[in-house]
């Protein structure tokens, strides 16, 4: 059935592409970087590996059509994790279709630390994992900046250890065990802004429904309600102000390892990811960023956040609330990717130093 599944969804992409490639008059040379990657997040610790991004255009010079990437890489941490990837995000001509997603296979040690808001760091337990990951995005445009389409999720959670005696040995944490999951559904995108990689101004709004059933090969039933909204606004030639929306609800019979989770590069840094991890998360966060020389820049971000369910109700008095400092640095001249350097702290957690590419958000 996995195998079943991964062969169709390939076929589909591949066709999909193909027929957006024969629509475009043509294809401007890629422009192809292979870097090392260097990178260190508290959950990963240090991280070795080396990538490359290729980055194109479809259509001609003169045509309005967003850059499209492609991305390889793998890479090996401290915390003896594995990580081997790929990762496209393709615009057709004149953004007429947009094809996007992730394959990959990772080797990942994780903590855990329970499920709610109320978990404390004593609570704290490792587990192993492995598992093939799988994510394919089609959307078709409607209308200037709006698309539909569907998303496609497939990852294989192989749980090889967990801390003897812990919470997750006891069996009684859904997913403890591990399993497949499986989950497809409708997707609505609207992006007006300037750039995907470095805006300077316009919206970004993502709304998707994914049902995972046994059906589909899923081990468990449930569904993900996923929101996400961005706001640019350009301040003046060397600031710009970016605030972001962020929601996630389940409904069903979803493993912890399914979970929304705050924490991490991406959703109010300065929190452990994973931590804290339940049904239902909730969160705000603004970042305001300041280029002072021309490939060097600094930000300022802060953050404030929930997570709850019907048996952790939402309470004000446990929003976390997150907040820090940061360096940007443009690898490239042409190509805006920035070497991104944070500083996140959350009351009663410790500092959080990450050191990765590109945006969180």
């Amino acid at each position: 059935m996995r195998v079943l599944i991964y062969i169709l969804t390939f076929f589909f992409a591949y066709s999909n592409i193909a027929a957006g490639f024969q629509d475009s008059a043509a294809i401007t040379k890629p422009v192809i970087s292979v870097l090392p990657l260097v990178y260190y997040t508290p959950e990963t610790s240090w991280s070795f590996g080396a990538g490359a991004v290729a980055n194109f255009k479809l259509g001609y010079q003169n045509q309005k059509t967003y850059k499209s990437q492609i991305a390889l890489g793998g890479a090996y941490t401290l915390l003896n994790q594995f990580l081997a990837y790929g990762s496209w995000r393709i615009f057709t001509e004149e953004n007429k279709n947009l094809f996007a997603g992730e394959i990959g296979w990772y080797r990942y040690v994780y903590f855990f630390y329970g499920i709610g808001p109320h978990v404390n760091e004593s609570d704290r337990e490792q587990f192993d994992a492995t598992f093939p990951r799988l994510r394919f995005d089609y959307l078709r445009k409607v209308k200037s900046n709006l698309y539909l389409g569907f998303r496609y999720h497939y990852d294989d959670f192989d749980i090889t250890s967990v801390e003897i005696n812990g919470l997750l040995d006891s069996g009684g944490i859904l997913g403890s065990v591990g399993g497949r999951l499986s989950g497809v559904g409708p997707i609505v995108y609207f992006d007006s802004r300037d750039s995907q990689i470095f805006p300077t101004r316009g919206v970004f709004a993502e709304s998707s429904f994914q049902t995972f059933h046994k059906s589909i090969g899923s081990q468990y039933n449930y569904s993900r309600m996923l929101v996400d909204f961005r706001s640019v606004h350009s301040i003046n030639e060397k600031s710009v102000l970016v605030w972001n929306a962020y929601s996630e609800l389940m409904f069903g019979d979803t493993p912890f390892f399914g979970l929304p989770l705050v924490g991490g590069n991406r959703l109010l840094r300065g929190l452990f990811e994973g931590k804290f991890r339940d049904k239902n998360l909730v969160l705000a966060q603004a970042e305001y960023r300041w280029k002072f020389l021309p490939r060097w820049g600094a930000v300022g971000f802060a953050g404030l956040g929930n997570i709850f369910s019907q048996e952790n109700s939402f309470h004000f008095n446990q929003t976390k609330f997150t907040y820090g400092l940061g360096g940007r640095f443009q690898l490239s001249k042409k190509e805006k990717l920035n070497l991104r350097l944070d500083f996140a702290k959350s009351p009663n957690e410790d500092l959080r130093i990450y050191l990765t590419f590109g945006e969180a958000f």
